[in-house]
């Protein structure tokens, strides 16, 4: 009876025993102003029980990333590596980045498609080659002491070193990705062979996000069957979900000086040419010939089209009518889509991602271009869905009408929008199962 009695409270244990996570993600992490997904991500393990050990290529110090709230976890474990090393890849990094912005001078025609660059230069691959050595040689040293569960790589710089690990510790091996720089027109072209062979490197699973980019696609013409696939849009961060605070918003706006203002639209994005913020400049030219006083807010950290377009405000005499925020804290978002009237999300490329989710809970007036699926997956009265290659007239259109009914719009909440944390039960139901099967 009592061996029996052994026998049961072993067993209890082994199934209550905490799961180990390895989460690999070299450059990526919590970013300041952006990318709540590997937050949410990482937090979404953390709160579910798991022991996560994150390993990264910067450090706590780097003013880039904000670990403090991860930090606090007991079960969440920070490898880096030293400062000034950290700040040598990406401070170093920035400012070569910024010298090039110079160039930059001309914007694109608003109804003109761009695409990101995804080619492969060859810092980036020299770069690739040393990560991809020294973090695996660490994976080898240190991760078989901490007896993982699960290998978790995240994005592109993680898989080669994941995939080392996986192998030698004999572990399941997922790979996370928040979109695709891969489409059908260049999947084999020796330019995005940088992505391409991280995408198609065997796992037990590949995490992709719906976010317009149609990575599924991509993922089953590398070969993946739908068993290896698992593809969902991202999830709502708490911090749009909780109640707006009305003061915080009446203090924005008079500090912005918005209140006498006809129409405010807004666009939150970093300065790069695919983000299109371009467009929104370009509409706002066009939107004061027909309404009195209307108003463009612009936030995001710099890029390359950060001079072009602030040079086609002042060529254009819109100074008046724009107003270049700088970084904007995600903490604060929630006040600034309440002080716009419209939303603008312009992108010609990941454009059903995490911004399109919030206006369409929010129940927002939001202008977006449609790659011919997020208007199939997101279909919201408040979403006014615009053609890119037909992008100016339509906008024009979309904006001048939402003016014209703005007093009677009712702004609603669409709940039917999964959060972070349902989003993330999805994922984990998923890689419990993975490890259980792995187990037996």
């Amino acid at each position: 009876m009592l061996l029996v009695k052994y026998e049961l409270d072993k067993e209890r244990k082994k199934n209550l025993k905490q799961k180990k996570l390895v989460l690999i993600s070299g450059i990526i992490g919590p970013m300041k102003s952006s990318n709540q997904s590997f937050m949410n991500t990482a937090k979404g393990y953390l709160d579910n029980g798991f022991k996560v050990y994150h390993f990264a290529f910067y450090s706590k110090k780097n003013q880039k990333y904000e670990l403090s709230a991860l930090l606090k976890y007991e079960n969440y474990k920070f490898f880096g590596i030293p400062n000034f090393l950290s700040y040598f890849v990406n401070g170093r990094r920035k400012k070569k980045n910024h010298k090039k912005n110079h160039n930059f001078w001309q914007l694109p025609n608003p109804n003109e498609i761009l695409k990101p660059h995804s080619e492969l230069t060859k810092s980036q691959f020299i770069f690739k080659l040393f990560y991809d050595i020294s973090e695996s040689l660490r994976q080898v040293i240190i991760t078989p002491f901490l007896k993982p569960d699960i290998i978790y790589a995240y994005e592109i710089y993680a898989a080669m070193p994941g995939y080392v690990i996986s192998k030698i510790l004999n572990k399941p091996f997922v790979k996370r990705f928040q979109g695709t720089f891969i489409d059908k027109d260049n999947i084999d072209s020796k330019t995005t062979l940088f992505h391409k062979k991280a995408y198609e490197k065997d796992c037990t699973l590949n995490i992709m996000a719906n976010d317009g980019t149609k990575g599924d696609v991509v993922l089953k013409k590398l070969g993946f069957k739908d068993d290896k696939i698992l593809f969902l849009l991202n999830g709502l961060d708490e911090r749009i979900t909780k109640p707006a605070e009305k003061i915080k918003i009446q203090e924005l706006k008079g500090k912005l000086n918005l209140e006498d203002k006809d129409l405010v639209l807004g666009i939150f994005n970093r300065f790069y040419p695919f983000k299109r913020i371009d467009r929104a400049v370009q509409l706002i030219k066009e939107l004061k010939k027909d309404i009195k006083n209307p108003h463009l807010l612009i936030g995001g950290m710099s890029g390359p089209m950060e001079i072009p377009i602030k040079k086609f405000v002042k060529d254009y005499k819109l100074e008046n009518y724009v107003t270049f925020l700088g970084q904007v804290k995600y903490d604060d978002m929630l006040a600034y889509y309440h002080i716009c009237d419209v939303i603008l999300i312009l992108n010609d490329y990941a454009n059903t991602g995490n911004q399109l989710l919030e206006a369409a809970y929010l129940g927002k007036q939001t202008i977006a271009t449609d790659d011919g699926s997020n208007s199939k997956v997101l279909k919201y009265d408040n979403i006014h869905y615009v053609k890119p290659h037909n992008f100016l007239e339509e906008s024009l259109k979309a904006a001048l009408e939402i003016y014209k009914n703005k007093d009677r719009v009712k702004e609603k909440i669409n709940e039917d929008i999964l959060t972070w944390e349902e989003r993330m039960k999805i994922e984990i139901n998923k890689i419990d199962e993975i490890i259980a099967k792995w187990d037996k």
